[in-house]
């Protein structure tokens, strides 16, 4: 993908979007976060696995995405550390 090519990879990791950041803490103690690099028509920023989820999680209750299984919500908020708030 030429387009990865072009970013500037530290000033992404720079700019991190977070679901809350103020109940934004360290996920996972063990394990180091995926983190994607992502652009916009006019920003450049980094995205970890967790915020995706929640974003994920988010867009589902919405209508947004198809339903996801309990038992995956469950694995994964026990892996990331992320709430589940039914």
């Amino acid at each position: 993908m030429k387009l990865l090519d072009k970013m500037d990879h530290e000033a992404i990791l720079e700019n991190p979007a977070k679901f809350r950041p103020d109940e934004q803490g360290e996920s996972l103690a063990t394990m180091e976060e995926i983190v994607f690099a992502l652009r916009d028509r006019h920003h450049e920023f980094s995205m970890d696995l967790t915020t995706l989820l929640q974003c994920l999680r988010l867009a589902e209750r919405e209508g947004g995405v198809p339903e996801l299984s309990k038992t995956w919500w469950i694995q994964v908020a026990r892996r990331y550390d992320i709430l589940l708030d039914d």
